[in-house]
């Protein structure tokens, strides 16, 4: 027997159960698939069963992510996303940084965890998901213009967070504290890591979109157009990443918005083109549900019960960090903008944000000698679980009730 055979066995397990998520998700409306296929995970868990096929962080932020966010972004109307770029901007420039301050700070208490521990426990879990929520809002219809900007926050907050996350992990190796980024100096070189490593890559990855798009125009065989778009999404990545010090998330962002922003790629796509966008949309489909099948077999049923006020105390403060931001950022953005965000499209901001792909490669990235480890892990998986599933399935009961999406 081939050594690939145990590995091909398990794939071909994970898509068995994904086909029996579409039988169930079949013909009910109020049945998001991704959620179906965590709470799949789950069960595969808690029968004792494995799919031997370890989740680690680089399998997901160098293989999976990429294929995620460069199918999101190719397909995005860019000059909506332009409209919105103000909101989306406040959200994850002024957002994400004040929630990991806020749920830092209470989960000092709430936790019993250390100020850095409760910080980077914060920056690990805030980043929501763009394919958990693109993948719900699809199913249900949601407005194009509130898809848009959940998206568009989640592409963009997914590379600062990584940047802050990364920040305070190289507090924690060389102080073990956050003295020193509490000091006017230390936000400066926080506020300029950011800027640097995050507008960087996203500069970067724009620059190689660009140029890819007008190298494409001029490709006809679909193969071409394929293995282009294959070296822009993950070489983009590797020389922003790991060659440049530069935000590889931005970059496949910027080079998939820059890629397919054009109009003549939206209303004038060629036939080879249009092939090429279905394969993605086919590979993007195919790695979400790997991953979310795998996020929930990777549920210890165990350390979850015995954390489970973590667990359960994660998931409500996160909710509540989000809308502490949402809220008051938006209403303020709503007094200065001339296209108001209605309060019920605040609600399900607030409840839209999915919290697991990104968290859950973050928190298996830390060190073994990290202080809390066992605990920070079963809490992220915890809140990935809950958010997807919880939240997942109870989003239509939420635009129903707000009168909005097919659920209505």
């Amino acid at each position: 027997m081939s050594e690939l055979t145990p590995l091909v066995v398990n794939v071909i397990g994970v898509f068995t159960l994904a086909l029996v998520a579409r039988f169930l998700v079949r013909n009910r409306d109020r049945l998001a698939f991704a959620s179906v296929l965590v709470s799949l995970g789950v069960l595969v868990s808690a029968l004792g069963l494995s799919f031997d096929l370890e989740l680690t962080s680089d399998l997901i932020l160098t293989v999976f992510l990429p294929t995620i966010i460069f199918q999101g972004t190719t397909t995005l109307d860019a000059r909506r996303l332009w409209r919105n770029a103000g909101l989306i901007t406040v959200l994850t420039v002024l957002g994400l940084p004040l929630a990991i301050v806020l749920l830092g700070a209470v989960g000092t208490v709430a936790f019993g965890f250390p100020l850095l521990v409760a910080l980077l426990f914060a920056g690990v879990i805030l980043p929501t998901d763009p394919a958990a929520v693109l993948s719900i809002f699809e199913e249900l219809d949601v407005s194009e213009r509130l898809a848009i900007t959940i998206e568009g926050e989640s592409l963009l907050n997914d590379g600062v967070a990584v940047v802050i996350f990364s920040t305070l992990l190289a507090a924690f190796g060389s102080t073990g504290s956050v003295a020193a980024l509490a000091t006017p100096r230390g936000l400066a070189a926080l506020a300029g890591d950011v800027a640097v490593v995050g507008g960087g890559g996203l500069l970067l990855g724009a620059a190689v979109g660009y140029a890819a798009h007008a190298v494409m125009r001029r490709l006809e065989d679909e193969m071409s157009i394929l293995l282009l778009t294959v070296i822009v999404a993950y070489g983009g990545f590797l020389l922003a990443e790991h060659y440049l010090g530069l935000s590889g998330i931005l970059a496949v962002v910027g080079a998939g918005l820059l890629m397919g922003a054009h109009e003549e790629t939206h209303h004038k796509m060629s036939t080879s083109e249009y092939h090429v966008q279905e394969l993605w949309t086919t590979a993007g489909f195919l790695v979400t549900t790997v991953l979310y099948v795998l996020i929930g077999a990777e549920v210890q049923l165990g350390a979850f019960v015995r954390h489970a006020d973590l667990v359960v105390a994660a998931a409500v403060l996160v909710v509540l960090a989000r809308a502490a931001t949402i809220y008051p950022l938006v209403s303020a953005t709503n007094v200065l903008g001339d296209r108001p965000v209605p309060l019920y499209c605040q609600h399900v901001m607030v409840w839209g944000g999915l919290h697991t792909v990104v968290p859950v490669a973050l928190v298996l990235s830390l060190p073994t000698q990290f202080p809390f480890r066992e605990e920070l892990q079963v809490m992220v998986f915890g809140v990935a679980v809950v958010s997807i599933v919880a939240q997942g399935l109870l989003m239509p009961a939420v635009l129903s009730r707000l009168g909005m999406g097919d659920a209505a």
